[in-house]
């Protein structure tokens, strides 16, 4: 079975209990769509856990950029610590240096997006989504190659790319080639749904219900391709 979680936010403990609740196995698949660092107290840990696991496959978010971005000199310990990186930036301080060039190089080399079908399916799994500025159509059908958008985002600006909400605010117009999975935006705070619960609408799935805003609600989510079934923690 194929699993998809998001936005774990180094809770380790929760994160645990998903894989029991699922009763994940050596036989499945697990796809994180983004931030498994910053906000939580176990983030290195989860980070190594996730990285380190045949089966699981972590797609670049924002606050892994972040890090990588900070272990680069690119940006100041002041304005990770603003996005939330504090606690992980604690972790990152006392590693050696060899430690420290391993973590940035593993996180440089992580998946913008990856591609799954399932059946007759195709599905596009990547942290924000879309950004507006760089859409690539197909002239044969007027569909967003959302591939080729996401490449051309992401070679403009990476950054800009990882943050986006853009795909919360398009024309209802607008279609794409694939069925798109996302995190990065709280379901808590979309306008139309306002729960800790998986989003679903014609156009994408936001898997992100707000793991580390539990004290406003918020949980961790999974999702089963196959079947659609959702669990909670």
């Amino acid at each position: 079975m194929r699993y998809l979680m998001s936005d774990i936010h180094g809770d380790f403990e929760n994160f645990y209990k998903m894989l029991v609740k699922i009763n994940f196995s050596h036989y499945d698949q697990l796809y994180i769509l983004g931030d498994v660092l910053d906000k939580g107290t176990e983030n290195l840990c989860l980070f190594e856990f996730v990285y380190n696991t045949e089966n699981i496959c972590l797609i670049k978010g924002n606050h892994e950029y972040l890090c990588e971005r900070y272990l680069n000199g690119q940006i100041s310990a002041e304005l990770w610590d603003s996005c939330g990186g504090e606690t992980t930036r604690r972790e990152v301080s006392v590693l050696p240096e060899e430690k420290k060039q391993a973590l940035y190089y593993a996180i440089k080399e992580l998946p913008i997006y990856i591609t799954v079908k399932t059946g007759s399916a195709q599905y596009f799994l990547t942290h924000s989504g879309y950004h507006a500025d760089c859409c690539v159509r197909n002239p044969e059908n007027d569909l967003v190659d959302i591939e080729a958008s996401v490449q051309k985002a992401v070679a403009r600006d990476q950054e800009r790319y990882l943050f986006s909400d853009d795909i919360h605010y398009i024309p209802a117009s607008l279609r794409f080639d694939k069925r798109l999975i996302v995190g990065h935006y709280p379901t808590l705070f979309l306008p139309e749904h306002h729960r800790a619960e998986i989003y679903h609408c014609s156009k994408y799935i936001d898997i992100d219900t707000g793991n580390e805003r539990r004290n406003q609600g918020g949980r961790l989510a999974c999702l089963r391709l196959e079947d659609g079934r959702e669990f909670y923690v």
